[in-house]
């Protein structure tokens, strides 16, 4: 098991306990409950990149105990 660490750049950070093995789409549904937003409105990404694909694993994203990813809400626009 391995804790993230989403920050909303807002000031708000929380640590998400995982497995490397769950998908993007499985962790945004625990950020989801721990912030209070919907899984669908969620985008996650390390600074500088691209977001985060639902259906790749945290494992092949190179997320691994302590690290931060950014969470955007994605507004539709």
């Amino acid at each position: 098991m391995i804790v993230v660490t989403v920050n909303d750049r807002l000031g708000t950070k929380a640590q998400i306990p995982a497995f490397p093995s769950d998908t993007v789409g499985q962790f945004k549904i625990m950020v989801a409950m721990k912030v209070g937003r919907e899984p669908h409105e969620i985008l996650l990404k390390r600074q500088g990149e691209r977001p985060f694909k639902d259906h790749i694993t945290l494992g092949d994203y190179g997320v691994s105990n302590g690290v931060q990813v950014d969470l955007e809400v994605d507004t539709g626009d």
